[in-house]
């Protein structure tokens, strides 16, 4: 390690005793900052000087009438445009636009054309056209630039499109607001409406069934019509006969009057006769002789029967009396007589036994003594008739035929008024026939188009009970009420967003800083090895490790201030806005050491072939490093080598000071670049030997072409 010192102090003595020397190692280390500095000022803030770069604008619209009104589109978007400050806006003609762009004058140009508010105003009609603004580039002039102006003109078509929706919106939220206004006003016929929906289709059952019964009632309507125009010549001849036989009883009934008079004495002798029926009953009952019973028990049959058929003819007269009248009275008269008649008919059954008996030689006592008992319960009935109900009996048949005659008058005239409505009737007929069928044509229409009208109706409630779960009109209404100027303010930018920046980096220098300093230190190294020499010519004998230590500690030493500065100068000359300062100047020192080791071994093992290789490494660490790009934006090659490359833990480690430390990545970052320092110190060791002498004869060789150093 002494010879290693030696080798070190002994090139710290030359460089400080001479000063070409000394001014050489000078400007190796500031002109590694000068690089880095120069290139992190120019990208300091280029977008905020973009109002430099010419773009042309020529307005051929013409303009268009809406609703009368003249609108023009055009001259709305260059007064924008004159408010716009991101690019350098000429508004020129269209001819000097093409020229300009031409000839590099102008870096683009946007051309609205004549059509343009004519086509934004076919919004309203049935065929919208999206109008088009041409946007003409020259990307010949700058890589760049065309990016920067496309940017631009795509963030004008962004501002005239949000600024149309705005205007749309707002008038379709004004008519909205005014839906709702006359929404509110008709809600309560909505209300109407609804319930009625709702009643009609639950009356759609009953309506089935209404004109099912309907279909029915015709039919048989139908039927009695046919059947009363089959009974219409039987009704004729009944009301011809009719007033005849009506006007015959009122002339009968009007004769009765003087037989009325009579009535007493008639219900008085059939009452007595009737009253003595019974008596001759009894004298049968009591006969002890068979021949005497032989004699008087037919004589007493045909007495009963006489007396029966007086009893019937009563009931019969008094019955009907009684139904016509109403009369209680002949009612139970009526029943009294048809009592008395059924035992008269008993009678004449025990008189034909008793007479059975006497012709075969018996003497019937039994038979007897019922024929007494029934003939004493008739004789208390006919007795009973007789004394106390005859003159009754008499009264109520006179008010009976007296109503008889009233009614006979009254159906005569009924009989002549039907007569006379018989035509009438008969047109009512022939009507009711039309009328009937055209009851059924439409019944049958109902019920053919009665399934749709059903389908429609519970269409329209499931409709409504779908809308109603969505939300009741009156939410709607309000809705629809809302401010049109915020609606269509929400639409122009329906999404806001909310930036918050993690690890905030002040500027674009700022965020290139990491990877121009980076670089500053592997073109710090690349210096040192053009310009220094990696071997040792003082003389003394020293073996290849030595050689590679002493010399390595000199490169080291310059590379420490080359770093230091660079690292510095950065965060008090451009003042870059660095989180962590003491840690990015640290860092800068470690990396640019890590860098020098990497650089110097590979030198000094292979001579100028690892000059070439250097620049190399640098090549490829610019591009596959992912300083400038994100390095999933290269292609895969560079995708590939990029963790392999010294550089990308350098830079990710430099921009953990600048935006903020996360020590994770940080941790991560050292030991990579650890690994690397290791792998060049052991590589230089070992192969400094082994390959110094294949290398000695091959710079050898290159030295005798005349060609190199």
């Amino acid at each position: 390690m002494k010879k290693v010192w030696k080798i070190y102090a002994t090139d710290l003595k030359k460089m400080t005793t001479n000063w070409a020397a000394s001014l050489i190692i000078a400007a190796l280390i500031i002109l590694p900052s000068l690089y880095a500095w120069f290139n992190i000022k120019a990208s300091w803030d280029p977008y905020g000087h973009t109002k430099g770069i010419a773009v042309a604008v020529v307005n051929l619209d013409r303009g268009t009438a809406i609703n009368g009104k003249k609108v023009h589109a055009g001259n709305e978007v260059i007064k924008k445009l004159k408010q716009n400050k991101a690019l350098g806006w000429r508004f020129v003609q269209e001819k000097e636009a093409a020229r300009g762009v031409k000839t590099g004058e102008y870096y683009a140009s946007l051309t609205i054309p004549e059509n343009f508010s004519e086509k934004l105003a076919s919004i309203l009609g049935d065929k919208p056209e999206k109008p088009v603004i041409t946007y003409t580039v020259n990307e010949k002039i700058n890589a760049i630039a065309p990016k920067i102006t496309g940017s631009g003109a795509s963030a004008i078509t962004q501002q005239i499109s949000a600024q149309f929706v705005k205007t749309v919106s707002k008038a379709i939220f004004t008519m909205f607001n005014q839906i709702g206004i006359e929404l509110e006003r008709d809600l309560p016929d909505i209300e109407n409406f609804k319930a009625w929906v709702f009643r009609l289709e639950g009356d759609i059952p009953e309506l089935n069934r209404i004109i099912r019964t309907a279909d029915r009632d015709i039919t048989k309507a139908d039927a009695v019509r046919k059947q009363a125009e089959g009974a219409m010549p039987d009704v004729l001849l009944l009301a011809k006969h009719g007033k005849t036989v009506s006007g015959d009883m009122s002339r009968f009934f009007g004769n009765t009057g003087s037989l009325l008079e009579q009535t007493d004495t008639v219900i008085k002798t059939g009452l007595e006769a009737l009253n003595a029926a019974p008596a001759v009953s009894n004298q049968v009952s009591m006969l002890a002789d068979k021949t005497k019973i032989a004699e008087t028990a037919p004589k007493n049959t045909m007495i009963l029967q006489n007396s029966k058929q007086i009893s019937d003819a009563f009931s019969d007269l008094l019955r009907t009396a009684a139904e016509e009248t109403g009369s209680e009275h002949l009612k139970r008269m009526a029943a009294r007589f048809t009592a008395l008649s059924q035992s008269f008919q008993k009678q004449k059954d025990l008189n034909g036994k008793i007479l059975q008996q006497a012709h075969n030689g018996l003497l019937p006592e039994a038979l007897q003594a019922d024929l007494k008992q029934e003939a004493g319960r008739a004789g208390a009935i006919a007795g009973s008739l007789l004394e106390n109900d005859g003159a009754a009996i008499a009264a109520d048949l006179k008010t009976f035929v007296a109503q008889a005659g009233q009614d006979s008058a009254k159906a005569n005239k009924l009989f002549q008024k039907l007569e006379g409505s018989l035509p009438d009737i008969q047109a009512i007929l022939r009507d009711t026939k039309t009328g009937l069928a055209i009851g059924k044509a439409k019944l049958k229409t109902a019920e053919t188009e009665l399934p749709a009208a059903e389908r429609k109706i519970r269409e329209l409630a499931g409709k409504i009970r779908a809308f109603e779960k969505q939300g009741n009109i009156d939410r709607w209404i309000q809705l629809l009420k809302n401010d049109a100027q915020e609606e269509s303010g929400f639409l122009k930018q329906p999404v806001s967003l909310k930036e918050e920046v993690l690890y905030p980096i002040k500027n674009y220098g700022a965020g290139m800083a990491p990877f121009y300093t980076v670089l500053s230190f592997w073109v710090g190294a690349m210096l040192l090895v053009s310009l220094l020499s990696v071997e040792h010519h003082h003389g003394g004998a020293y073996a290849s490790w030595q050689v590679y230590f002493g010399k390595l500690l000199l490169f080291l030493t310059i590379a420490f201030f080359q770093s230091a500065i660079t690292a510095a100068g950065d965060l008090f000359i451009l003042h870059v806005d660095v989180q962590e300062k003491a840690w990015f100047i640290l860092f800068g020192i470690g990396i640019g050491a890590v860098f020098t080791v990497m650089v110097y071994t590979l030198v000094s093992v292979f001579g100028n072939v690892g000059k070439a290789l250097g620049i190399v490494l640098l090549v490829l660490q610019i591009s596959g490093s992912g300083g400038t790009f994100p390095i999933q934006m290269e292609p895969s090659f560079f995708q590939h080598i990029h963790p392999l490359l010294p550089f990308t833990y350098g830079i990710g480690l430099m921009r953990e000071a600048v935006g903020g430390m996360l020590m994770e990545a940080v941790i991560t970052d050292i030991i990579y670049l650890a690994g690397f320092l290791a792998i060049a110190l052991i590589f230089g060791t070992a192969a400094k030997k082994l390959l110094s002498r294949m290398t000695e004869r091959f710079t050898r060789k290159g030295k005798e072409s005349g060609l190199f150093e």
